[in-house]
């Protein structure tokens, strides 16, 4: 309760603090993050990823965007805020702030393999 009360403030104060997140689990409607300096889980709705249209897809259990082929799988760092508390039911509900980091992985990755042909 005393998590939930503490996010529940987080919300009213309306200056959000920026919280570091593990994706957890991905379902059709949304991704299950943890927040691992806070010990809690909660869900990042697929409502709230306004930047596309996500589609699930069940097999590798993955969000991917329509028109950035941008995905969220489990593993990927986020940065959260809180967007929704239900202290009825238990429940924090969390935004992105920014961009996963997967994509700048992809990008470090290239950067590295553009490097080693350079240098070769």
């Amino acid at each position: 309760m005393k998590k939930l009360e503490f996010f529940q403030r987080q919300l009213d104060e309306r200056n959000p603090q920026i919280f570091r997140a593990a994706i957890v689990d991905v379902r059709n409607y949304g991704l299950m993050v943890e927040l691992p300096d806070a010990l809690i889980t909660g869900l990042v709705h697929v409502s709230s990823l306004t930047d596309d249209f996500y589609s699930f897809e069940p097999a590798r259990r993955q969000l991917i965007g329509r028109r950035s082929r941008k995905r969220f799988s489990v593993g990927d760092q986020l940065s959260v805020f809180v967007a929704r508390v239900d202290i009825f039911k238990r429940q924090v509900d969390f935004a992105i702030a920014l961009t996963s980091e997967a994509p700048r992985k992809q990008s470090r990755a290239r950067r590295r393999s553009s490097i080693a042909r350079g240098g070769s």
